[in-house]
């Protein structure tokens, strides 16, 4: 199934991650997907085919968390790439 690249306006904040990120996990893989918090658009990043990213988009409207889909130009995809923070600098255990 091919993979595409994903960025979506959210209105998630910092203390909800830890909430959310089983769920994301579940629906895209662990890996798959980050938030840029400090975005005015609070914007997760996905990398996952269509469908899944639908189920995101239909998980964060039923907890009021989704705004938009943002698009990017081709040559954006990747321009994320190092400058994303970790979750561990929200102090959210990553194995919990």
């Amino acid at each position: 199934m091919k993979t595409d690249f994903y960025l979506l306006a959210t209105y998630v904040q910092e203390l909800q991650l830890f909430a959310i990120q089983l769920h994301l996990d579940t629906i895209v893989g662990k890996g798959r997907w980050n938030f840029d918090l400090e975005d005015c658009d609070k914007v997760l990043r996905l990398n996952c085919n269509y469908a899944k990213k639908e189920k995101v988009i239909r998980f964060l409207d039923r907890n009021e968390l989704f705004h938009k889909e943002l698009h990017y130009l081709e040559s954006e995809q990747y321009a994320h790439i190092g400058k994303v923070r970790p979750l561990s600098v929200y102090n959210i255990p990553l194995n919990a």
